[in-house]
């Protein structure tokens, strides 16, 4: 078992990258914004705020993971 407490943030988002499970959100959340991109309401709202918030984050992890030295 690993200890997560000890280590930085920046080095837990780097590893979303290879996540398998993080990878298929990321798919869905582009999946969403791609194919139900006509559709209206405030339900589509909060899931188009929740994909691009998904996004937003694995952008962040590549990028600690680009520039974390290990």
């Amino acid at each position: 078992m690993t200890d997560l407490e000890g280590q930085p943030t920046t080095t837990l988002l780097a590893q979303l990258t290879y996540s398998p499970l993080y990878i298929i959100t990321v798919i869905m959340a582009l999946g969403v914004l791609i194919f139900l991109k006509s559709e209206k309401g405030c339900l589509m709202f909060l899931i188009r705020i929740w994909a691009v918030g998904h996004i937003i984050i694995y952008l962040l992890a590549i990028y600690f993971n680009l520039t974390n030295p290990n």
